[in-house]
């Protein structure tokens, strides 16, 4: 089986998320996407004050609707800063796959990539696969990488809590039970 892995804040897993595991599926013959929510992300600030098993929740009514999508709660339960290397080498103990799994980051990651905690190590264990979230143009990489013409979707988790805040919609931008949830417990207020 070849498997996937997704990991992020997913703060919150909004529409665009789902459409790129979705992309990279059919494009590239995954048979199973893992979606893994950080704890703490080291790339970036959260200051949204939704906890990490809010998010976890959130993200748990979205995957049951999906077959091929799965949810690994595994950086939340180690707690501290979440690395990509602990989640890689979480994957490899727990899961069984054909080949290296894949590993999914968006171009706006791509540059920082070299300055990833044990990199060399990660590349080694994983098949880097990039997503467009930012530019049409395929960005030049000394990575070996698979690289995904998905549609740009112009939707990001930062955008959905600052619509929250100003009490404007995100229907559409995130499936209906996250923005369920997001009402019900007064998220990104």
């Amino acid at each position: 089986m070849k498997i996937a892995v997704f990991g992020g804040s997913f703060n919150p897993l909004h529409v665009g998320h789902i459409f790129i595991a979705k992309a990279v599926k059919s494009e590239l013959g995954y048979e199973k996407i893992i979606f893994v929510p950080s704890n703490i992300s080291s790339h970036k600030e959260d200051l949204s004050g939704v906890s990490s098993l809010a998010r976890l929740e959130m993200i748990k009514e979205v995957i049951k609707e999906y077959d091929d999508f799965i949810i690994d709660s595994s950086d939340i339960e180690r707690g501290g800063v979440s690395y990509s290397i602990d989640t890689v080498n979480h994957i490899y103990k727990n899961y069984k796959f054909d080949g290296k799994p894949g590993f999914i980051i968006g171009d706006d990651l791509l540059k920082d990539f070299p300055t990833w905690k044990s990199v060399e190590k990660l590349k080694e264990l994983i098949d880097l696969i990039v997503v467009r979230r930012l530019s049409d143009e395929k960005l030049d990489s000394n990575l070996p990488n698979y690289y995904i013409k998905n549609m740009i979707k112009t939707i990001s988790s930062t955008e959905i809590r600052k619509r929250v805040k100003q009490g404007k919609t995100i229907k559409d931008l995130v499936p209906e039970s996250v923005r369920s949830k997001i009402i019900k417990n007064g998220y990104y207020r």
